[in-house]
């Protein structure tokens, strides 16, 4: 038999298996795919949740503004007016049409146009949410697009001013920083997007709701009334608006050259010969110094026992919480609602010294590049001068140069001055930061922070500054009492304005006129023969009265005898204040307070009025005026119903514009 032959008759038995039929393997295959397709089923479902939680954390960052927003002002915000809030609602919706579509470019793993929108995604979370909680921490309110036109005129002092405190800056800025850079990431890797048509519509989406917040008007809606994001697109609008249109908010914010109307020829008539030292300082609040003598004075310890025999006021007060609208004050007379061109023209101190032929001179730590301070007093004629960049050319716009250096050059350089002379000391160390000596601390423990948490350490900070410029102050004194003068010389102590440590929610001044920030001390320290028994009993009758810095520059005038000058009445005539040394202005006249004039444009909106011991104010992140009765309530915890403060309300609305929390009238 052939081999071929035996093969064929093999190979039935080499069959490996037997053929299987048709249908069973289509059944083997339908279960194979069916197991595959039930692996692949919770899968998908876990691609659409991932993708669904993507979405919704998209709206996670404005949607915590909001939250925020309203832990922190959810009063403010519920009482607002029905067509108030509908703007606030609106505005918040403009937030998340333009947050939300940015974070949804910045997932998308590629393209160019996703890493400058994570650029402006990290610039928004530190300017317009982090700058923002910081602001609201210092000032209970938020940068608006009236601080920030203010603010762009002397970005040097804020520059400072953030650096000075810049860990509590850093504490609101960081959690929204990481947010702005941790999420995008996140999401890329949870759920990106992938569609690059989708990709330019949210761009659109963004771009639209972006030039809607910024250039519609905020005025629309309350003072401070929008989520604090688009608040601060708004500002950044509306500031570029003002600079377009060279809006007078932007180019007037601060004081400008003076072009004072001349004083005719004076002659001085003082009831009794003596030169006048006037001691200015900054920031510092009647509670925290000793206005009168006290045997275990813990503040103002080194010149307490020097002048003990001091003549105190110990309710005087300030109009304002400004250093240029207070100094103005005092040194012109004129009430802080005055006209710009009136403030611009009106005689200071030295015009009408300098028409008496009275020799002068202006002492100051004080930077004068803060604020236009020097092109303001740039006319005056003094005839001794030294400011703070002449003592330490790097002295700071804030706090100045050193308090110590400045009164040393004052007293070695009075005795230049013929008598007889008006001398003014202008002390700048107690401003924030708060100027303090590592090895002269008592007030322990104390940090430059001002954030929440922190009011214990920065009123001890506060109070070393004050203790610090006292020791300084007291040296000055005790040379000035071994003058040849000395026995002939009244000195005048008073401050600008005082400083808020968080007793109403802010820190600092400007913000509010609340007690803290308008409460000052003064004293008059005159030794026996410089004042007649008429003009010290007036004095001292003043003790507890309420007085404000209205009857300062009266009172100046008064002292170097030309407050009767007939030269002066038509000058007088525009000052409503009256000097001490008469018993000062009438207890029942009512006074204007405010913290926006036209020398000085506010970065937040406050006002009211005085009279006697009533006070009604408001600033522009309340809904409601407030009326006090500082006699019997200094700590101004029970708010009157308005009756209480009579025509105040009508008063200040008229004067003033209205209402600092909105515009609409009673």
């Amino acid at each position: 038999m052939s081999p071929s032959s035996r093969s064929e008759r093999r190979a039935p038995d080499d069959a490996t298996e037997p053929t299987i039929p048709a249908t069973t393997g289509t059944r083997l295959k339908a279960v194979s795919e069916a197991v595959r397709a039930s692996a692949r089923r919770p899968r998908r479902r876990h691609v659409r949740s991932r993708r669904w939680l993507g979405r919704l954390l998209l709206a996670a960052p404005p949607l915590a503004v909001l939250a925020t927003d309203l832990a922190r002002r959810h009063e403010r915000i519920f009482a607002l007016e029905r067509a108030e809030l509908v703007f606030y609602l609106l505005s918040a919706l403009c937030g998340l049409l333009l947050w939300v579509p940015l974070y949804a470019v910045a997932t998308r793993a590629r393209g160019i146009a996703r890493w400058p929108v994570r650029v402006l995604l990290v610039v928004g979370a530190l300017l317009a949410i982090g700058g923002q909680v910081y602001t609201f921490d210092r000032y209970q309110a938020y940068m608006n697009h009236r601080a920030v036109l203010v603010g762009t005129s002397f970005l040097p002092s804020v520059g400072q001013q953030l650096w000075f405190d810049r860990w509590t800056f850093a504490r609101a800025l960081v959690p929204w920083l990481l947010v702005a850079i941790a999420l995008p990431a996140a999401l890329v890797r949870l759920a990106p997007m992938r569609n690059r048509t989708r990709g330019w519509l949210c761009l659109d989406l963004a771009l639209v709701a972006a030039l809607v917040a910024a250039f519609v008007s905020p005025e629309r809606g309350a003072e401070q009334g929008q989520p604090p994001d688009v608040m601060y697109v708004s500002a950044m609008g509306q500031l570029a608006r003002a600079r377009w249109d060279h809006n007078e908010t932007v180019e007037r914010v601060h004081p400008g050259q003076r072009t004072p109307d001349p004083v005719p020829r004076l002659v001085a008539k003082p009831t009794r010969p003596r030169n006048v030292v006037m001691v200015i300082t900054e920031s510092v609040r009647a509670q925290s110094v000793c206005v009168e003598y006290t045997p275990d004075c813990k503040w103002t310890p080194f010149s307490n026992p020097i002048v003990r025999d001091r003549i105190p006021l110990t309710q005087m007060r300030a109009l304002d919480s400004t250093t240029a609208i207070s100094l103005a004050i005092m040194w012109s007379g004129l009430a802080p609602t005055e006209s710009r061109k009136a403030l611009h023209s009106a005689p200071i101190l030295w015009e009408y010294t300098a028409a008496a032929g009275l020799e002068t001179s202006y002492y100051t730590s004080q930077n004068l590049l803060f604020g236009n301070s020097g092109l303001w007093l740039g006319a005056a004629p003094w005839t001794r001068h030294v400011s703070a960049t002449m003592i330490e050319p790097e002295a700071t716009y804030e706090t100045g140069a050193d308090d110590g250096k400045l009164l040393e050059y004052a007293i070695a350089d009075l005795g230049k001055l013929k008598e007889p002379y008006v001398a003014v000391v202008h002390l700048s160390n107690t401003h924030f930061p708060y100027k303090v000596d590592p090895n002269l601390m008592p007030f322990q423990p104390q940090e430059e922070a001002t954030g929440p948490g922190y009011e214990h350490e920065i009123l001890n900070r506060y109070q070393d500054s004050i203790y610090l410029q006292d020791k300084a102050l007291a040296r000055f004194l005790e040379a000035l009492k071994k003058r040849p003068e000395a026995d002939r010389t009244v000195t005048m102590y008073v401050s600008d304005h005082g400083e808020q440590m968080r007793e109403k929610g802010a820190v600092g001044h400007t913000g509010t006129l609340f007690d803290p920030e308008i409460r000052i001390p003064f004293w008059l320290d005159a030794p026996a023969g410089t004042l007649t028994e008429a003009e010290r009993s007036a004095l001292e009758k003043l003790r507890e009265t309420p007085v404000t810095s209205l009857d300062v520059f009266p009172t100046v005038l008064d002292l170097v005898g030309i407050w009767d000058e007939p030269g002066i009445a038509r000058f007088r005539s525009a000052m409503p204040g009256q000097s001490l040394l008469r018993g000062g202005s009438p207890t029942d006249q009512a006074i204007l307070m405010t913290n926006c004039t036209e020398l000085w444009a506010c970065a937040f909106k406050n006002w009211g009025a005085i009279r006697g011991t009533k006070k009604l104010i408001a600033h522009q992140g309340e809904r409601a005026w407030n009326c006090f009765d500082v006699g019997s309530d200094p700590a101004e915890q029970n708010n009157l119903a308005l009756e209480e403060c009579g025509d105040l309300v009508p008063l200040a609305e008229t004067k003033l514009g209205g209402r600092p929390f909105g515009g609409r009238t009673l």
